[in-house]
């Protein structure tokens, strides 16, 4: 019992020297109406100037949509991207970013939003395709 306590205790001390300059927690973004609210808990701020919230619609080009000051660790963030149009794009790809005061970037996360359109939109969509 002792030896397994040692071992535990030996983990989580490797364990917050690997995970200790990581900035993000946790982070989501969720689509809904024709916009994605993005969610992010930060760990660790040192050193960051602020965030950048970036999309793309193809993985490689990104724009960025918005940028947010730093507020301290363990806190949390949001950002909604309004006014998308899910019409015609199956995927987007949203990227947080942690930049310093030099314009470099400390850490990144990604996320990808799959919109869903409801069964209503489809079906109106298909009747109004039959009377073209």
């Amino acid at each position: 019992m002792r030896r397994l306590k040692l071992t535990i205790a030996i983990l989580l001390l490797v364990g917050s020297f690997v995970f200790a300059d990581n900035v993000f927690v946790e982070c989501s973004a969720v689509p809904s109406r024709n916009q994605v609210k993005i969610t992010w808990v930060t760990q660790n701020e040192d050193g960051i100037a602020y965030f950048a919230v970036l999309r793309s619609t193809n993985d490689a080009h990104y724009i960025e949509l918005a940028r947010l000051n730093p507020k301290g660790a363990g806190s949390q963030y949001e950002f909604t991207d309004k006014n998308i149009m899910f019409k015609d794009i199956s995927v987007f790809f949203y990227k947080i970013r942690a930049v310093d005061k030099n314009g470099k970037p400390l850490d990144e996360t990604s996320l990808i939003v799959h919109p869903s359109i409801s069964d209503i939109y489809r079906t109106w969509g298909a009747i109004k395709a039959m009377f073209r």
